[in-house]
């Protein structure tokens, strides 16, 4: 035991003994710099060092791969300790390449910055694998189903990531595999019409098809629309889950097809479910645990049944459950002559909320429409995850469903917060000035800042700021939702706008302010009332001055699936507005606003269109102008009238998912009616292209050209979509 303690001592005393380092020199270096090398021993320079910190140095050397060899020894002289470093470079790599095999799914420039093997560098097979690593990354990144030569299953992919090592010379090669078609092999008897429609419903496309087509018809079809991403082969297993038809032993092969471009096809090896090997005669169909739907009509059924035909009964059932969205278990069994199917209708159990910071939890919780002891429902977790989207709280919402007992599935919605919690816009624009005024006049700067739940309370607080030659303006904008847990949503707004007219010699100053009080949407719907003082003091020739009141009263239905790019749903918003005099000259007027829109997509495709009019009755006072402008507006056009009408039509293309910059392309047409009264006898229009960027930290921002009254006129809009 002594001696044992007296060799762990001694061991411990050699290790443990320090020394100042204060150089580091190599032999044997060639292709490589001792600058190539620092970063594995520059922490320590100048530091009291031991054995364990040399230790550590030669593990920093060894995992760049460079090296055969690394030894060390210490040199002291002149009271100064060396570490001197002898190492043996593997040879030489001089030419590193990247060949890809199909269309280019990723770009090349891409790719090759992510290899770290470099030329006129050793080879090191840790760089070798990293860099075939870093290369399937990407690809794995972007969606696709990737292997590489290190994977366990390197065939089950359609993108392939390897390498070839020469003497000198170091290959990386990418194999992208379109995918040829989709076939069902295996026990398919009596199932062919339903694997047909889960090819239909799928919506993949098959590299088969795009080769049959001439050169022109391929002109219109983009070939890596061909190459399948994981999501892709999710949808078939998606589709492969609505029916009761396959077994969990149905496996698929990932086959390669000899074609101009390296292909494969999908083939599902279809294992069947089984009830019965044989035809059994059933003397009735007993549906057990159903609640929500007798199912009458199946319970009638008797007589002799093959399996197929047993399962037909299951797949009824189980049809008009996933129509209606609920989660739900089936378990069919055949006993004493009775076709049993139980149904297991699952409800909801607890709710929890995981991610919260600094967000109340009361500033959303209406909007949860998962219920404990409700039937579970996906409409109900898909209604949530849309209508709190809609408040720009979260950056990211998700839910975690687990079971907590036989018929019972706890929720936790999970949130995370934005980071980032201003947007900024800022921004030139030139418009014509229109009345023989100078061109310069067109000229504006606008600028908006708004923050969104900034201190977990709910609100919105904004800043607009429009600069122009002959006209200014500068807003201020506050709302809270459900302030104190009030079941309202508070609204306020402070305008000041200065408006100079050199050609009637005539300025004005506006302030505005307006409070509102909105309820909180029940079923879709909500009501909004507000209250608002204005006051205008016109400096001219003949100088006036008043004070103005209004109130208003609104209504709006609104399932849309997104507030700034919506995709799906309609909107339907009907206002009023009454303005008093309360002193001098203000306005007495009435103002009344419709607005609907409608929203229909076909995948990314989306087809909208807007109506909306406004008609503005004045009895007495300072004019109140009524315009089409902005977002209520003629792309391209601002125009002015006392009745209004305007149809925006837009065929758009629509990006949101796996991009943190969702983004549109529009082909539009609009068209604007404006008048003293609904005569119609003189119709405008516009039409062109706008492009939609939903900037982080700028919000969405729209640009465009339109075609109006013979001019192409250039036109920047801040905030949502119509």
């Amino acid at each position: 035991m002594k001696k044992v303690l007296v060799v762990v001592l001694s061991l411990f005393f050699v290790l443990s003994f320090s020394f100042v380092l204060e150089k580091v020199s190599f032999n044997g270096l060639s292709s490589l710099s001792e600058k190539d090398l620092k970063f594995a021993y520059e922490d320590y320079l100048g530091m009291d060092v031991n054995d364990y910190a040399i230790n550590n140095i030669v593990r920093n050397l060894k995992s760049t791969g460079y090296f055969s060899s690394v030894e060390w020894e210490k040199v002291e002289k002149d009271n100064v300790v060396e570490l001197v470093i002898s190492v043996v470079e593997n040879r030489k790599i001089e030419k590193v390449s990247l060949e890809i095999n199909g269309v280019g799914l990723i770009e090349k420039e891409t790719l090759e910055s992510s290899i770290t093997l470099k030329e006129d560098k050793p080879f090191s097979f840790i760089k070798f694998k990293e860099s075939i690593e870093n290369i399937t990354k990407i690809y794995k990144d972007n969606g696709y189903l990737v292997s590489n030569v290190f994977s366990k299953n390197k065939d089950q992919a359609f993108v392939y990531v390897s390498g070839t090592v020469g003497s000198t010379e170091v290959t990386f090669k990418v194999t992208e595999y379109a995918l040829y078609d989709i076939e069902f092999s295996g026990n398919t008897k009596g199932i062919e019409e339903v694997l047909s429609d889960i090819k239909k419903e799928a919506k993949i496309k098959e590299y088969k098809d795009y080769l049959e087509k001439n050169w022109l018809l391929r002109l219109f079809d983009s070939e890596k629309d061909y190459y399948p991403k994981l999501s892709d082969i999710q949808k078939v297993y998606q589709q492969l889950s609505k029916y009761v038809y396959f077994s969990p032993y149905t496996n698929l092969q990932f086959l390669e097809v000899d074609t101009e471009k390296p292909s494969k096809k999908l083939n599902f090896v279809i294992v069947q479910n089984t009830i019965t090997r044989e035809p059994v005669y059933i003397q009735k169909v007993d549906i057990a645990g159903n609640t929500l739907n007798d199912f009458s009509e199946l319970e009638t059924l008797s007589g002799t049944f093959t399996n197929i035909e047993l399962l037909n009964i299951v797949q009824k059932v189980k049809s008009w459950y996933d129509s209606k969205e609920y989660f739900i278990e089936i378990n069919p069994k055949l006993e004493n002559g009775i076709f049993k199917v139980e149904v297991l209708e699952y409800k909801f159990g607890k709710l929890n909320i995981d991610g919260l910071i600094r967000t109340k939890e009361y500033t959303f919780d209406d909007l949860i429409k998962v219920k404990p002891g409700d039937y579970a429902n996906r409409n109900s977790l898909r209604d949530t995850y849309v209508e709190i989207y809609k408040t720009q709280f979260f950056e990211d919402i998700d839910f975690d469903i687990t079971p907590s007992s036989t018929d019972t599935l706890d929720v936790t919605l999970i949130v995370k917060e934005k980071e980032k919690r201003f947007n900024f816009v800022g921004g030139g624009a030139w418009g014509p000035p229109g009345d023989d005024r100078p061109w310069y006049e067109g000229f504006a700067a606008q600028m908006q800042l708004k923050t969104t739940n900034p201190f977990g309370l709910g609100q919105t607080i904004g800043l607009n700021v429009s600069l122009g030659l002959t006209n200014k303006v500068i807003g201020l904008e506050y709302s809270i939702r459900k302030p104190f847990g009030k079941p309202v949503i508070f609204g306020s707004t402070l305008n000041y706008s200065y408006k100079n007219d050199s050609l009637e010699d005539v300025a004005s100053n506006n302030f505005d302010f307006n409070i509102s009080l909105s309820t909180l949407k029940i079923n879709n719907n909500s009501f909004s009332f507000g209250v608002g003082v204005n006051y205008k003091k016109t400096i001219s020739a003949t100088p006036t001055e008043y004070f103005g009141a209004n109130v208003l009263v609104g209504y709006n239905y609104e399932n849309l699936d997104d507030l700034i790019i919506p995709t799906k749903g309609i909107n339907l918003n009907l206002m009023g507005q009454k303005y008093f005099k309360l002193t001098g000259d203000a306005p007495v007027a009435l103002k009344v606003q419709e607005e609907f829109s409608l929203h229909i997509p076909f995948n990314n495709i989306v087809v909208a269109s807007r109506l909306y009019a406004s008609q503005l009755f004045q009895e007495e006072g300072s004019t109140i102008y009524n315009y089409l402008n902005g977002l209520n507006g003629l792309r391209g056009a601002t125009l002015e009238g006392n009745k209004t009408l305007l149809l925006n039509n837009d065929l758009r293309y629509v990006l949101k998912e796996n991009t943190n910059m969702p983004f549109y392309v529009a082909l539009f047409s609009d068209f604007a009616y404006v008048g003293e009264d609904y005569i119609f006898d003189k119709w405008n229009y516009s039409f062109g292209i706008e492009l939609g960027i939903n900037v982080p930290m700028f919000g969405l921002l729209r640009f465009g050209e339109a075609y109006y009254n013979d001019n192409w006129n250039f036109f920047f809009l801040m905030g949502k979509t119509f």
